[in-house]
């Protein structure tokens, strides 16, 4: 009967004491017990967090001099070339860069890759380009860790360089021009979560710090500080934390264009903006010109101010997102399809998968969906101008840049993070790389038998309250990092008023053993049971619970993630 295999722990001795010292819920005090918050102090900071968790931003080491680069640029009358990414986190950190920027220089150009046309990373053409046009600061956002070389190249010519990146190093270090990275080795920067759009609103904070006035305040801009962070799946943990609840807040006390237009296409006007729609709403429409076309006009929206032309804009990001819909279902039916017929697939440590028909822009994410399903790490690849590259998605626990590390003799090139990777590779090199990848994972941790699901903490009926609605919204945004909770109604029995409801949707209604009654919604269900099958049997259901609204009135919306037989 359950889809998922079940991962419940315990742990919640004290929580009464914590839920008095805190004036929360028990269920509450359960769950942040069980997600290690056991002491209040540290338990407030979590559901308030304070603002000494925006973090000084010199304490970059190499941040003062990238200030005085900034200046010195910009009191010589120089042009600034933003180089950016084609993923929301690249774009919304160009974007912030040039909303400082412009009108403090007298040219501010901006620029994000073309995803088919130049690769991963800094593109060739933008080099050439600033070296033509003698450019005085180049600045790199979202990339350029792992482009050293070409750097180099515009240092050597007395271009200076500053790259604000998060993207682990490459084996062979760093030598293009000033890197502000918290994955830097010896980097003191006490938080090393931030992404790339997060380091560029540093350098903002240091500039504005230091007396160099933008064209906005630093805090006008961490909307899109909080569009890049929940984009790229960022950690909801520390300096995040705070940065994307104070993004959220200033995007629902008011949007800029762009964003006001993409809420409209994504039919959330009226609707309170959290991170949940942030990741899936506002940000596969901002990384689907990058997948689809041309990543320009995603950075247009951002930098747009007539809503008229934001409305424009935003009609092309919906049309490339349904295609990039389309797109991502036939590579992800394909890669599934394959990886069920493979003999081996319950014990392989990851999968590396090739497609001759695959979507090169949609790799990434067809990845993501892959390693939903299975629970293991992923690498999607296509073919390109006689090479395949791809992207890669982990799981927790498997770092897969640095594993990635092991096997750089095999790849032409590579780069990023933990959980997501690009890479290029000859495909005569494809099948040993799969088979030599999928044994180290395997000797990381021996793959186990369906997809895992945290139990974050138990809840009876009565628990389900406004009370603790209240309580959820201190504890959000939640995304990597800070999952959003699952909780477990143990040995309810569903009544017979359960049926399906609307588009294959099955509404749930069940009581507890002292006749309390609850129900639940379950969107979109696929399982094999009916509602007359479940009618009268005694279930375990995983829910999560969302503000629900009806004439007015405020309501917990319970939404089911599994259930299982009661005593499973």
């Amino acid at each position: 009967m359950n889809k998922f295999r079940w991962v419940v722990t315990d742990g919640t001795n004290g929580a009464g004491d914590l839920a008095s010292a805190l004036a929360i819920p028990i269920a509450g005090a359960r769950l942040l017990k069980l997600r290690g918050l056991s002491d209040p102090t540290a338990a407030r900071a979590f559901l308030s967090p304070p603002e000494s968790s925006n973090h000084d931003p010199f304490a970059f080491e190499r941040m003062r001099e990238a200030v005085a680069l900034v200046d010195a640029t910009a009191r010589a009358g120089r042009t600034v070339l933003i180089h950016g990414d084609y993923d929301a986190d690249g774009i919304s950190g160009t974007a912030i860069l040039y909303h400082y920027f412009n009108g403090a220089f007298a040219t501010v150009s901006r620029f994000v890759p073309d995803r088919r046309r130049d690769g991963y990373g800094v593109a060739d053409r933008a080099v050439e380009w600033a070296l033509d046009q003698k450019v005085g600061l180049f600045i790199a956002v979202d990339c350029g860790t792992s482009d050293g070389v070409k750097l180099k190249k515009l240092v050597d010519a007395g271009i200076p360089v500053i790259v604000c990146d998060h993207h682990q190093l490459p084996l062979e270090g760093f030598e293009g021009g000033l890197l502000l990275n918290p994955v830097r080795p010896g980097e003191s920067y006490p938080f090393d979560g931030l992404c790339g759009a997060g380091v560029a609103h540093k350098l903002v904070q240091a500039l504005h710090a230091s007396g160099f006035k933008g064209a906005q305040n630093p805090d006008e801009l961490l909307d899109l500080v909080a569009l890049a962070t929940v984009a790229d799946m960022a950690p909801l943990v520390d300096e995040n934390r705070f940065l994307v609840k104070a993004g959220l807040a200033r995007i629902n006390r008011g949007m800029r264009a762009g964003l006001e237009a993409i809420r409209g296409f994504a039919r959330l006007n009226g609707s309170e903006i959290t991170a949940r729609h942030l990741s899936f709403a506002f940000a596969p429409r901002i990384n689907a010109p990058g997948r689809i076309s041309r990543a320009k006009v995603s950075l247009e929206i951002l930098c747009a101010s007539a809503r008229d032309r934001a409305f424009e804009l935003a009609r092309t990001l919906e049309q490339d997102n349904e295609k990039r819909r389309e797109l991502t279902r036939l590579v992800q039916d394909e890669a599934v399809a394959v990886i069920n017929g493979m003999p081996d697939r319950e014990t392989r440590g990851g999968f590396v998968l090739a497609g001759e028909n695959w979507d090169e822009g949609v790799l990434g994410i067809a990845a993501a969906r892959v390693v939903e399903e299975f629970g293991r790490p992923a690498i999607l690849m296509s073919p390109s101008n006689g090479l395949l590259k791809g992207s890669g998605r982990s799981v927790p626990g498997v770092n897969l840049k640095q594993e990635l590390d092991r096997f750089h003799g095999d790849l032409l090139r590579y780069g990023g993070h933990a959980g997501a990777v690009g890479l290029t590779m000859e495909p005569a090199r494809l099948a040993g790389f799969a088979d030599a990848f999928s044994e180290r994972l395997r000797a990381l941790a021996e793959p186990v038998r369906g997809v895992p699901l945290r139990i974050d903490a138990e809840l009876t009926i009565p628990e389900c309250s406004n009370e603790l609605l209240d309580f959820l919204s201190k504890c959000e945004p939640f995304g990597n990092g800070n999952p959003e909770p699952v909780w477990m109604l143990r040995d309810v029995q569903i009544t017979r008023d359960t049926s399906l409801v609307g588009d294959g949707h099955m509404k749930l209604f069940f009581v507890d053993d002292s006749g309390t009654r609850g129900s639940a919604i379950a969107f979109g269900w696929d399982r094999p049971q009916s509602p007359e099958d479940l009618q009268g049997r005694a279930v375990d259901l995983a829910v999560t619970i969302r503000k629900g609204a009806y004439l007015g009135s405020v309501y917990p919306d319970l939404r089911l993630v599994d259930l299982r037989e009661s005593g499973s």
